[in-house]
């Protein structure tokens, strides 16, 4: 477990916790996918990131209730975040800065060299969110998403003990 919360806003002792993806969590993540992204391939998509070797997500649940995920690919020492979702009942209560930590946790155990990701330039949040992760602006997309609106790449870079060659 990456780690859990209390939340400030209960006072019956409930905690979120911060967990691995699990088949279990499947409907939870269907229907956080949808309220976020409206996708229509939610389903088949998280089937798939079950069986991916290179794919890790964890899960913010509360009372079996999924509240948010984040997951990466770790491609040769090189992780790439996938998403990064929060159940719009639940944002702005740290949960998306939690899921990152980790992450970021599960890269420095994994001994990853960086982080990137891609996020919608009109995404001010999140944007300002990577830069207190770390993470920092280091190229464009232009067009990248259906609606043709740009990305940023962001990019998270770790210590040199974690550079080392892990794509044999």
């Amino acid at each position: 477990m990456c780690r859990r919360t209390k939340r400030a806003d209960r006072e019956d002792g409930f905690m979120i916790e911060y967990v691995p993806m699990k088949r279990e969590h499947l409907e939870g993540l269907v229907g956080v996918e949808e309220q976020c992204f409206n996708s229509g391939f939610a389903r088949a998509t998280f089937q798939k990131e079950f069986e991916n070797k290179i794919a890790t997500y964890f899960v913010a649940v509360e009372d079996e209730k999924v509240l948010g995920y984040a997951g990466l690919w770790n491609i040769c020492g090189a992780a790439d975040i996938i998403d990064v979702a929060v159940h719009k009942d639940f944002r702005r209560r740290g949960i998306a800065q939690n899921l990152i930590s980790c992450l970021i946790e599960f890269c420095n155990k994994e001994k990853i060299f960086e982080i990137n990701l891609e996020v919608r330039v009109s995404n001010i949040a999140a944007i300002s969110l990577y830069e207190k992760m770390g993470f920092v602006q280091n190229g464009l997309r232009k067009n990248y998403y259906e609606n043709h609106e740009d990305a940023y790449l962001m990019q998270r870079k770790f210590e040199e003990e974690n550079n080392e060659d892990t794509c044999h």
